[in-house]
C-alpha cells in the first residue's frame, strides 16, 4: 500500500528507552492514514461476512488510533480502550466507531514491534473456527524493516505498509474459501499455481544442497523404502552428482516395484500354505533392495528425464542383473 497512502513518520524515544527496556523499540513513530482501514480493511470484512455469515466477526487483537485535533495534539485509543467506550472489539465495532468520530480520528499508529522479525504491527485481527474446513483467517497490516530497501527502490519512499490475509485451512480448494477469494477479486488459480511452484523449487534447492534433507524427504514420501534403500539411493546420487528429480524418480520406481511385489505375495498367500509359512518370517517391505535394482532405477530415471550421463556403479553389480531389473521396472 506504499503507492496509494501516505505515512507520517517521526523520531521516537527509542534511543533513551532501549537503554532501560529488555525488549527494543523501533527508532521511529509512525501514523497511517485512516483511509487504509476504510478502503482496504473494512471491504474485506464485508466480503467475509457475505460469504461466511453476518454472525462471523473478526476479533480486534491490536490497533492504536490517534484521536485529536492535529498531528501535534492527540491521544491514543487502543483496542482495550474501545471497550470502555462501549465499542465492541471487532472490525464491525471499529468501523462504527470511526464513522461516528471521523472528524477527530487522525489515523492509526504502530502498536506492536516484533524485534525478532523486524516487523512493526499496525493492525491485527482474526477469526478462529471460521468453518468446518477453515481453522482461522487473520488480517494484518505491518511494516517490515527488511522491505525498506524495496520501497526505496520501487516507490522512492522510506516507509510502506503491507496488508496480509493469512488463511489456515484444512483444504486448499474449499468451496467457501474460493468464494471468499473471488469476493476479493483475487486470482486464486494463479496463487495456487505460484505456491505449488514455490514449494517445489524450495524443496529441490534444499535437497540438492544437503543430502540429509534429501534422505528425510525420500523417507517421508516413500514409506515402503527402508533406511538402507534410501541410503543406497542417495549414495548413488551423490557419487554421480545427479539432480533431485532423478532421486525422486528412482524412489518412485522402486516404491512401485515394492508395492507390486507385495501385492503378488498377498495373492500367493491365499493359494500356497507352504509359501505363506515362508513369508511369515519376513516382510516384503522390510527387505532391502539389491544394488542392481537401484542401478536399474537410476538408468530408467535418467532415460525418462532425458538426462544423458554415464552412471558409475559399484564393480560388484552385474550388468545382466541391471538389465533384468530394468525390464521388471519397465513393466510395472
Amino acid at each position: 500500500m506504499a503507492k496509494s497512502y501516505e505515512i507520517e513518520v517521526e523520531a521516537s524515544e527509542a534511543p533513551v528507552l532501549n537503554k532501560m527496556l529488555s525488549e527494543p523499540e523501533p527508532y521511529e513513530s509512525s501514523m497511517a492514514d485512516v483511509k487504509i482501514l476504510e478502503n482496504e480493511v473494512f471491504p474485506i470484512n464485508e466480503a467475509f461476512q457475505r460469504v461466511f455469515g453476518m454472525d462471523k466477526e473478526f476479533k480486534l487483537n491490536a490497533i492504536k488510533l490517534a484521536v485529536g485535533s492535529n498531528y501535534n495534539d492527540y491521544v491514543t485509543v487502543a483496542q482495550e480502550d474501545l471497550i470502555r467506550f462501549d465499542v465492541k472489539p471487532t472490525l464491525n465495532g471499529l468501523d462504527k466507531f470511526i464513522k461516528e468520530n471521523k472528524e477527530s480520528i487522525l489515523g492509526f499508529l504502530d502498536c506492536e514491534y516484533i524485534s525478532e522479525e523486524g516487523n512493526v504491527i499496525y493492525l491485527n485481527c482474526s477469526k478462529k473456527n471460521v468453518s468446518e474446513k477453515i481453522y482461522s483467517i487473520k488480517l494484518m497490516i505491518l511494516a517490515s524493516m527488511q522491505q525498506r530497501g524495496f520501497f526505496l527502490q520501487q516507490e522512492h519512499k522510506y516507509y510502506g505498509l503491507q496488508l496480509y490475509i493469512i488463511i489456515e485451512s484444512r483444504k486448499a480448494n474449499d468451496a467457501k474459501l474460493l468464494e471468499f477469494l473471488k469476493e476479493l477479486d483475487i486470482d486464486w488459480e494463479l496463487i495456487f499455481f505460484r505456491r505449488k511452484l514455490a514449494i517445489h523449487d524450495w524443496t529441490e534447492i534444499e535437497c540438492e544442497k544437503d543430502s540429509e534433507n534429501l534422505k528425510s524427504y525420500l523417507r517421508a514420501k516413500f514409506e515402503t523404502l527402508n533406511y538402507f534403500d534410501v541410503n543406497n539411493i542417495i549414495r548413488l546420487i551423490v557419487k554421480n552428482q545427479l539432480p533431485f528429480k532423478v532421486a525422486v524418480k528412482m524412489a518412485s520406481l522402486l516404491y512401485q516395484m515394492k508395492n507390486e511385489r507385495a501385492t503378488k505375495i498377498q495373492d500367493r498367500l491365499y493359494q500356497d500354505k507352504a509359501y505363506q509359512e515362508e513369508q511369515n518370517q519376513q516382510d516384503e517391505y522390510s527387505i532391502t533392495l539389491k544394488k542392481a535394482e537401484i542401478a536399474a532405477a537410476a538408468n530408467l530415471a535418467c532415460a525418462y528425464l532425458g538426462i544423458q550421463k554415464k552412471i558409475n556403479f559399484d564393480r560388484d553389480i552385474s550388468e545382466n542383473d541391471i538389465l533384468k531389473y530394468q525390464e521388471e521396472l519397465t513393466n510395472i
